[in-house]
């Protein structure tokens, strides 16, 4: 079983996404080894961050030789009405899965793109060691906590009743207590999504300083030629696209101190700001997702809509949390306030 929800939450996008790349092929090299067939089973959830990266392409870059004809993976939640709610749809999924599955497990040993080269893991590990660095460095920010529950919408959440699961484990108290869903949900309702990039900007860019201009030629022939370098670059190429900045100064405004608000959402910016730049530099272009234009035109229609109910959620949160607690419980607002986190979650494509 591969998860990526709590790997990621542990040690950010890129360090899950690595280490759970370098256990397929040690646990396939083990099999083979001891003549065991090892077959894996994919935790993904809806959004990238929760290993839900396009299905034919997550596939492809999977290890060479880790697939071998068996691949069982999890659709989760909205993912199963968008991907199944009717058989022209349903088949259309079957067959992507049934034939990335079948051509990585023909080709996938002989595919260059798939090769371990040296270097490449070699900077790989730095980068991964860099990034989870930088993302623990926000996670034990001073009040972080306090942000997140503040911020974003994670305890309003739970009204929702979508699922068998509270968003924390009994007797939570830390980001360690909390449920891996529920995290990324929550992340998204705010449009910080930050489980899907944080950490990556303050990587490329440690690792360009050190290396100089060896280090930008050996980041970009890594896009070139390695699938998973790859699709970790364009996922959070259209993470970044989706993320707004902007929109999350305003949940920062409902944290009760203020200047723990204004300090942790000017940290978060600024690695916006930065893994953006790197992105750039890496894939060539200035502006983000222009290599994929159907995502980008589809987002940019609804971008308007999605801005003015994010706007009215902050506005309900704020209402929703100052109400008398003696009085009887406001239905409207609370009904409001749902309806917001079920509109917002449908214009991103998922909820965690």
């Amino acid at each position: 079983m591969l998860g990526y929800s709590d790997s990621n939450k542990d040690g950010g996008f890129l360090a899950s996404n690595w280490e759970l790349s370098k256990a397929q092929k040690r646990l396939t090299r083990t099999g083979q080894k001891n003549k065991i067939k090892i077959s894996f089973f994919h935790g993904r959830g809806g959004s990238v961050s929760r290993g839900g990266a396009p299905t034919g392409r997550a596939i492809a870059a999977q290890p060479a030789q880790t697939v071998g004809g068996v691949m069982r993976v999890t659709e989760q939640g909205e993912v199963v009405s968008s991907k199944f709610a009717n058989r022209g749809t349903g088949l259309y999924q079957l067959e992507i899965l049934a034939a990335s599955v079948l051509a990585h497990s023909v080709k996938s040993a002989d595919e260059a793109e798939l090769k371990d080269i040296p270097e490449f893991e070699e900077a790989l590990e730095a980068l991964t060691g860099m990034s989870q660095a930088s993302y623990a460095s926000l996670m034990n920010e001073p009040g972080f906590i306090d942000y997140f529950n503040q911020a974003s919408p994670v305890e309003e959440l739970a009204l929702l009743k979508i699922g068998s699961r509270p968003p924390r484990r009994f007797g939570a108290s830390s980001i360690a207590d909390l449920r891996a869903i529920p995290w990324v949900f929550a992340w998204s309702q705010n449009r910080h999504l930050l489980t899907g990039w944080y950490g990556i900007g303050s990587a490329l860019n440690s690792f360009v300083t050190v290396r100089g201009d060896h280090g930008v030629d050996l980041l970009k022939q890594m896009f070139e030629r390695s699938r998973f370098f790859r699709l970790i670059v364009d996922e959070v190429d259209k993470t970044l696209y989706q993320a707004d900045m902007e929109i999350g100064r305003l949940y920062a405004g409902l944290v009760s101190e203020p200047d723990t608000g204004e300090r942790i959402h000017r940290k978060i910016a600024s690695e916006y700001e930065l893994t953006r730049r790197m992105i750039g530099e890496i894939t060539g272009r200035v502006d983000l997702s222009t290599r994929f234009p159907t995502f980008k035109r589809h987002f940019d229609r609804i971008r308007p809509q999605m801005d003015d109910i994010h706007r009215l959620q902050v506005k309900l949160l704020h209402e929703v949390r100052t109400q008398d607690t003696a009085a009887p419980s406001p239905k409207r607002a609370i009904n409001a306030l749902l309806l917001s986190i079920n509109c917002i979650s449908a214009g991103l494509g998922w909820t965690g």
